[in-house]
């Protein structure tokens, strides 16, 4: 099927690995110009050289998703070389997994600046620019630990970054669609990626979470980069403010 994404300019935060490597893999397979973006910029410049190296159009930049100037540098400089911006996907984001007793006011502050900060300063750079355009596509990563006060892995606030993220895909969605934007988000379940490595090391850990899971098994980023290709493609035109539960049945356990 064709999703019509051939030519669309998209940027994808977090991109240098996991889920969002993932993302900007599927968006370059179906014919997006992608900016891969993270603060890892080495990284990210690794995985568009990857991308480029199987015939697809990709370039790496370095983003710090929690400061102000690097996303409106990051911003004008894409804008200055597209003249436009058609899908952005905001899968930057850190994970603490100490419990509450544990978790100090840096963890909030860092987990807010980050995973909060981050998807409304990129959200509010890009509706900008799709609003003089009439069109666009915005998908944000939250995760059902918004909806259980916590995950599997991460603690509980990781889990409330997660909601507020939830909560911004709604204004923003409400807000925007009359300038023809969808704005989405994706709560995943635990997925296998770098963030999670550590914690999945323990074998016994990761047993337990399998068990938890009524598909029996933790998700895989291409999955979740399949399901956000649905959400940026006009497909998905009349979904806006959408919290999609992408979990293997876990919040129905």
């Amino acid at each position: 099927m064709d999703l019509g994404l051939g030519g669309k300019i998209a940027l994808v935060t977090g991109a240098a690995n996991g889920i969002g490597r993932a993302v900007a893999q599927a968006l370059a397979g179906e014919g997006a110009r992608v900016y891969l973006a993270d603060l890892d910029a080495a990284g990210a410049v690794a995985a568009a050289d990857a991308l480029r190296s199987a015939g697809t159009a990709a370039e790496g930049i370095r983003l710090d998703v929690g400061d102000a100037a690097s996303v409106e540098e990051t911003f004008a400089r894409v804008l200055s070389r597209e003249k436009r911006l058609d899908i952005l996907v905001n899968s930057a984001g850190i994970l603490r997994t100490s419990t509450l007793r544990e978790s100090t006011p840096a963890d909030w502050e860092l987990l807010s600046r980050i995973n909060v900060g981050g998807v409304y300063l990129c959200c509010t750079a890009a509706a900008r620019a799709m609003s003089e355009q009439h069109y666009g596509k915005i998908v944000n990563l939250s995760s059902v630990s918004a909806f259980k006060g916590g995950g599997s892995v991460g603690n509980v606030l990781y889990g409330a970054s997660k909601a507020a993220v939830a909560a911004l895909t709604k204004g923003f969605a409400r807000e925007y669609a009359p300038f023809g934007i969808n704005v989405n988000a994706i709560a995943p379940a635990v997925t296998q990626t770098p963030m999670t490595h550590d914690s999945f090391s323990n074998a016994e850990l990761r047993a337990r979470v399998e068990r938890s899971i009524p598909a029996g098994r933790i998700a895989e980023p291409s999955e979740i980069a399949n399901l956000t290709l649905f959400l940026v493609s006009d497909l998905a035109a009349y979904v806006n403010g959408s919290i999609v539960v992408i979990d293997g049945g876990l919040l129905t356990a």
